[in-house]
Order: structure tokens, then C-alpha cells, then sequence
């Protein structure tokens, strides 16, 4: 007999106990779950007489163990002819057999002909099941029509859903009240890109009020074509539930940073890993590795994506005080309640479910605390920092003794520093403690010279994690990068970068791989500007030529100078003339 017997009439079974519909078509036997999908696969048909004595067994093509195979081509010898009763537990419908279990159904084809029905326990996808299941969050999965295949309990009681109810097979808005713009699984699902973080408030189709931060990631197949999307839903009133946990971790990792044992580097980059060859990137390195061995404070300005961390660091690690600690501290991501103590550390008693704790300051003595986006500290907050750099001590929240701390301070803003002292928005007296020197980092549209070098350090760092690693980029692809102003500058790059190698094929970055949103919503270039017209025939002799040349001087360096960001070292370049001749128009135009 053969391996496969494929039967002369097709038979067509319907079992509406189990939902069960089986084919018997090119050799292969499936089972549908009720719909039009394939859902599950049947391992093994065995096909009996009114005595049990087999005369037939298929196999599915996806059937492959060779053990359990033979085992039942032995059925048929003169031996074993009649399925041993002791071996089918038909009260569970399951077998179990050779350490593997089965799931087993047994009817009647017809008269004359019973079938035993053996599908192998679909174990893995029952623990990933019941995995997605014990997670606190809310996880959806979504065909690439956004129908729902799978809500985890978390979603379930987020909805007040029944756990035992099942929304398979439902479009996502029957569920949610979401504009479809707005969706976060819509949007990825349009765009096959990956949306991280995203706040939204709406509500469900019940009329339930709905906070929830969202994370949505495409799955596509091999071939390039959708075949859904995960989506991660946190309700925001489980994450204020969660917030005294959060605490303890941090308490944790604070006592941690306190024990460290010196000599240990806690950095991961120096300056020797920041890319750019423009002349604006050398000054400021050049400058960093100047203060680097000296012991002063300095403070480092640069827009949002520019890399000021990593000048901290690398400063850091050229320091005096490179074998010791280097605590980082996100002054924008802690609100004024709990920075002083995350800062300051605490005593117990000093508030409801306070502790001995050491702060960030006292694990950074000896080594360098670097105080990131440090305008987003309060005016209070900056008071009593100024203090701490003035006596070389602090004292926990709750406490009255003090603390003896040597540390060095790098800070940062995202605005210029002495606009902010200016205005108030910084202390003065903490701007002249911390900027004993100050490092400004160019944007990228003032050092687009740098484009190529980052776009291919990323590439040959980042690409080879792709399938199919970038080796070419076509011109269009450079045209657009090249026409972006980048107000996310390197971070926004290297994201679009990653969007990029991550759709790419055959090794070649296409204009066709770019975001969609970005070639929708891309600025305009720095380099595109366009001579200003010359006056009017009107108005020509109307005017002097003196005055008729010094305004359309003054229009051309205008536009220009618009063009580029306001960038003087660019306008010069685009005008073709020296930086300082256009400092002289500059000054001489007002512009």
C-alpha cells in the first residue's frame, strides 16, 4: 500500500458537534473551523471496517514523524490487525501514544466504514495562548482587514467583555468608538509601519471611557504582503496602579548604582563614536575633547535628537573620573513630586511609604551626574541643586544631616541656555555654576555635509540585521533625505533609516521604501532656494541703479538665508562667498 491512499469518491464530512469540516483533496486532509480559512491540519485518517480492522490510513503531506509513522503502518501486519481498545480514551476524546497526545474524533463514514480522525495537540499554541493571557496588558491581533483574531483576557476586561465571549471575526470598530485616521491599529495597518507610544482616549462600542497608551506592529510575510498587526493596549488608571511598584523598582536600581564597585564603566560610548566630518561637528568635538580632563562642569545645547548624551558620555569617559559612575537623569520624565527624592534620596518617615534611600546625586559621588534636558526643572528644583554644586552637600528629604558629594555635573537644554537665563525660564546663578563651558551641537540641516557619512555608518552598523543587508541607494532615495530640513535631526534619521532597511529588497534602498508619512509630510529643503526676481520693469527706472542693486542684493540674500534654516555657514555656501562676507550682508541688510 502506499503512503497515501487517496479514495476513488471524495468524501465530504459534517460534524456540527465540533465544527468540523474535512476535505480529502491532493493527497492532503485538512480541517476548517466553521469559516473559510484554513485553520487546523489533520495528521493522520484511519479508516476501518464494522470489526475495527484497518484497510486504509492517510497521512497529511505536513504529517513528518518517522517513529510514529511506522508505528501505525504496523497496524496493518498480520500481527496487530485490530486497534487495541486500551490504547482510545473516548471519554476525553484524546489518545496518547509514544509520549505524543492526539486529538481524536470517531464516526461513521457509512455503513460499511468507520474513520478515526488524529490531530496532533496544537500544544504550543495553547501555551502562547494562555501566555498572552497572563499578561497585565490589553493584546489584539488583527487580520490585514481589521478583523479580530485574538483578544487576551487583558482587552477582554478592559471592554467588560466575557472572558468566555470570543470577538473573532469582528472589524475593529465594532468594538471602538475611533476616528479611522486616528486609530493606531488602522494607521499601522495603512501604513505597515510600527507605531510605539501612542495616547489616545475614545471609547467602546458600550459607551465605556477609554485611556489607553498603544503600540501597534505590522507582521508581514515573507513575500512582502500584510498579514496583520499586534497591538498592545495599556490602560493608563492600571499604570497609576502599577506606580508604587515602579517606585520599588527604582529604589532597587538606586541601591544598585549606590553599590557599584568602583573601576566599574557604566558608559557605552566616547567621542570617537560620534559621526560627522563638517566643520561644525569637529568644533564641538574638538571642544569636548579640550574639557574632557578638566574638572569643570559644562553644559551641552543641542535641539532634540542631537546626540547630547553621547558627548556626556564621551566626555565622561576622558575624565579624571572615567573608572567612576556615570548616572544620567531625564529631568522632563519625572514630575516635581517625586524628582527631589529620586534626586535627594529619603528617610523613612519622611511621607506615607518613604524609606532609606540614597539618591541619584549621592550614587554619582566621585563619578559625573548628568542632568538631561535640564530646563525642564523647576525653579525650586534648580535652587536647591545650585546649593548642593555651591557646599559639596545635600541632604535626603526628611533629613537634617548632611551629606558630603563630589561630583561632576554635565547638563543640557534643548533651547539655548542663555536664552533661558535671559528670560528666567533657567537661573542665572545656576547657568554661570554649570556653563564653565558650553558645548552647542549643530542640528543636521546646519551639517547636511555629514548626510551621506550617517546614513551609511547606520546602514553598515544596523543594516546587517536585516534579511538582506543594504549594499546600494539609489539617487531618489538620497534626493529626499538631502530635501528634508530634519527638525528630529540624527534620532528622526536613523528612524526613518530603520523604516527603510526594514521594507527593503535585495539589498537596494528605493525611494519606494521611505515612510509614506514622510514623503507626505517632508519639509522643505535647505538647498532648494531660488534667486529672488529682479525688479520690475515698472519700477526699474523709477529708482537709482544703486538702490535697485542693494535691493535685489538684499532679496537674494534674504531667500537664501530662509532657505536654509537660517544658517549662515549654508547661506555661504549656497551664495557661493565666505562666511564672513555673509556675516557683513547680514549685519548690513538686517536679516
Amino acid at each position: 500500500m502506499s503512503r497515501v491512499v487517496r479514495p476513488s469518491a471524495r468524501p465530504h464530512l459534517s460534524l456540527d458537534k465540533d465544527k468540523i469540516f474535512c476535505y480529502i483533496e491532493h493527497k492532503e486532509l485538512y480541517a476548517r473551523n466553521g469559516g473559510d480559512s484554513m485553520s487546523s491540519l489533520i495528521d493522520i485518517l484511519v479508516l476501518l471496517d464494522q470489526q475495527s480492522v484497518i484497510h486504509q490510513i492517510l497521512f497529511s503531506e505536513g504529517f513528518s514523524d518517522d517513529k510514529l509513522r511506522v508505528k501505525i503502518l504496523q497496524w496493518q501486519g498480520v500481527e496487530i490487525t485490530k486497534i487495541p481498545d486500551t490504547a482510545w480514551d473516548f471519554s476525553q476524546g484524546t489518545v496518547c501514544w509514544n509520549g505524543l497526545r492526539f486529538e481524536l474524533l470517531r464516526f461513521s463514514l457509512n455503513s460499511f466504514t468507520q474513520c478515526l480522525l488524529l490531530r496532533r495537540e496544537p500544544l504550543r499554541e495553547r501555551l502562547m495562548e494562555a501566555a498572552l493571557d497572563f499578561m497585565d496588558d490589553g493584546i489584539q491581533l488583527y487580520g490585514p482587514d481589521a478583523s479580530i483574531q485574538f483578544l487576551n483576557c487583558a482587552t477582554k476586561q478592559l471592554l467588560d467583555i466575557p472572558p468566555e465571549d470570543s470577538a473573532e471575526g469582528q472589524h475593529l470598530l465594532d468594538l471602538f468608538l475611533v476616528d479611522k485616521e486616528f486609530s493606531t491599529t488602522l494607521t499601522a495597518l495603512r501604513t505597515q509601519m510600527p507605531i510605539h507610544n501612542r495616547f489616545d482616549c475614545y471609547k467602546s462600542t458600550s459607551g465605556k471611557d477609554l485611556a489607553t497608551v498603544n503600540s501597534s506592529y505590522p507582521v508581514c510575510r515573507a513575500d512582502g504582503s500584510l498579514m496583520g498587526t499586534i497591538t498592545l493596549e495599556r490602560d493608563i488608571s492600571m499604570v497609576r496602579r502599577q506606580l508604587p511598584d515602579l517606585q520599588d523598582i527604582q529604589r532597587t536600581l538606586t541601591s544598585h548604582l549606590s553599590s557599584t564597585l568602583l573601576g566599574e564603566k557604566t558608559t557605552r560610548y566616547s567621542l570617537d563614536d560620534l559621526i560627522g566630518s563638517s566643520p561644525q561637528m569637529r568644533a564641538a568635538v574638538n571642544l569636548a575633547r579640550q574639557m574632557a580632563p578638566k574638572n569643570f562642569n559644562v553644559l551641552i545645547q543641542g535641539e532634540t535628537g542631537t546626540g547630547k548624551e553621547l558627548f556626556a558620555q564621551g566626555i565622561h569617559s576622558l575624565s579624571s573620573r572615567r573608572n567612576e559612575k556615570f548616572v544620567a537623569v531625564n529631568c522632563a520624565a519625572f514630575p516635581e513630586s517625586l524628582i527631589e527624592g529620586m534626586l535627594f534620596g529619603t528617610v523613612k518617615g519622611a511621607f506615607t511609604g518613604s524609606t532609606d534611600k540614597a539618591g541619584l546625586l549621592e550614587a554619582a559621588n566621585h563619578g559625573t551626574l548628568f542632568l538631561d534636558e535640564l530646563n525642564s526643572m523647576s525653579l525650586s528644583m534648580q535652587a536647591k541643586l545650585l546649593r548642593v554644586l555651591e557646599e559639596g552637600t545635600l541632604q535626603r528629604v526628611g533629613s537634617t544631616r548632611e551629606i558630603q558629594v563630589d561630583i561632576r555635573v554635565l547638563s543640557s537644554c534643548n533651547q539655548d541656555a542663555f536664552t533661558l537665563a535671559e528670560s528666567g525660564a533657567l537661573r542665572r546663578d545656576l547657568f554661570y555654576r554649570l556653563a564653565s563651558a558650553v558645548v552647542e551641537i549643530p542640528p543636521l540641516r546646519e551639517r547636511m555635509e555629514d548626510l551621506e557619512e550617517l546614513v551609511w555608518h547606520f546602514v553598515r552598523e544596523r543594516g546587517p540585521r536585516s534579511a538582506q543587508p543594504v549594499e546600494t541607494i539609489e539617487p531618489n532615495f538620497w534626493t529626499h533625505l538631502r530635501q528634508h530640513s530634519w527638525p528630529g535631526n540624527v534620532r528622526e534619521l536613523f528612524h526613518i533609516l530603520e523604516c527603510s532597511v526594514n521594507v527593503s529588497r535585495q539589498g537596494v534602498l528605493r525611494q519606494s521604501d521611505l515612510p509614506v508619512y514622510f514623503l507626505r509630510h517632508s519639509t522643505p529643503s535647505a538647498h532648494t532656494a531660488q534667486p529672488a526676481p529682479a525688479p520690475s520693469p515698472d519700477r526699474m527706472f523709477q529708482q537709482g541703479l544703486d538702490h535697485m542693486v542693494q535691493e535685489y542684493e538684499r532679496q537674494v540674500l534674504s531667500q537664501a538665508y530662509l532657505a536654509c534654516g537660517k544658517n549662515a555657514t549654508q547661506t555661504a555656501e549656497l551664495l557661493k562667498i565666505s562666511r564672513q562676507s555673509f556675516q557683513y550682508y547680514k549685519k548690513k541688510y538686517n536679516l
